[in-house]
């Protein structure tokens, strides 16, 4: 059985480098929040009403989700391989195993970005029918939309989410140096769209999801909250006709249309398996197009 210093060392290295990220992203944004414009009048980041909150989501789940990774990428690289032995999975990590293994370095980079960006775009979707929307809604439950919101999702919205995306691209063989070196460029983009910046990229908007283009996915279903799924590419929102950036307004008015929903973190925890309230499920919306059509929550 695992001693209690092993426990304390898993757990140091979880949360520290989620702590690090942190404090570096903190200092980032809070510059740019007093030199750039806002895209609505709020008070500062360090504010923000429901600030707890997003902290416990950005660094309590961190062990849990470092156990998912390793465990989904086992039993992947076992059920498509056979590979069981620790031999065969010390293979798997440093000479790689799949269709994309033997690609240089930035074809297998520029693979990554736009077939996790792919695998994410599905499974946003998914979040966003009936079975699952009461998940996703911890994501769309922040009513003060900032860059520290970016962690606040429900574990299973995680795990079968972003850790689901990076285990896809890792079992086509994207080798694992690869998502490590990539990992400031996706924390920063996450943080990034959900920041409150008046940037909408100018000619870029249709390159990368920008903060304006993502904030509208953060509003009401009858607005914006039924479209723009694409993490950083809004070309998949263009491809399968989610590609929504009005550019005579600015998104407004966050959270989920539920006067019931939790403002703590144990209570969002908990709330996807506690009996739905009629407002609930309001704020969904409908999914038409690559995933077919799926009823709109709340109807």
């Amino acid at each position: 059985m695992p001693t209690i210093q092993t426990i304390l060392m898993q757990l140091a290295a979880a949360t520290l480098p989620a702590l690090r990220n942190l404090l570096v992203l903190a200092v980032v944004f809070t510059a740019l929040s007093t030199l750039a414009a806002a895209c609505n009048k709020a008070p500062p980041w360090w504010r923000k009403p429901d600030l707890s909150t997003d902290l416990c989501w950005a660094i309590v789940p961190q062990l849990l989700y470092r156990f998912a990774h390793t465990a989904m990428l086992v039993l992947g690289i076992a059920a498509f391989y056979g590979i069981t032995d620790p031999s065969g999975l010390d293979c798997f990590f440093t000479e790689g195993i799949g269709p994309l293994a033997r690609l240089g370095f930035w074809p297998q980079v520029a693979l990554y970005l736009l077939g996790n960006d792919l695998v994410m775009y599905t499974t946003h979707r998914l979040f966003h029918s009936a079975r699952l929307w009461r998940f996703h809604a911890v994501h769309h439950s922040s009513e003060h939309l900032e860059w520290v919101s970016a962690s606040r999702f429900h574990p299973v919205d995680q795990i079968l989410h972003g850790i689901l995306a990076d285990i896809v691209m890792l079992l086509l063989g994207i080798p694992p140096e690869v998502l490590v070196w990539l990992m400031p460029f996706n924390v920063g983009t996450s943080a990034l769209v959900h920041a409150n910046l008046d940037w909408d990229f100018g000619v870029f908007r249709y390159v990368l999801v920008s903060p304006v283009y993502h904030r509208w996915h953060h509003t009401g279903a009858e607005r914006g909250g039924s479209s723009k799924f694409a993490g950083t590419f809004p070309l998949f929102d263009l491809l399968f006709g989610t590609f929504y950036l009005p550019t005579d307004q600015r998104p407004d008015r966050y959270g989920v249309d539920d006067p019931h929903f939790p403002k703590s973190f144990i209570g969002q925890v908990r709330h996807p398996f506690a009996p739905a309230h009629g407002a609930g499920t309001a704020g969904a919306g409908r999914a038409e197009g690559m995933l077919g059509t799926v009823q709109q929550l709340g109807e």
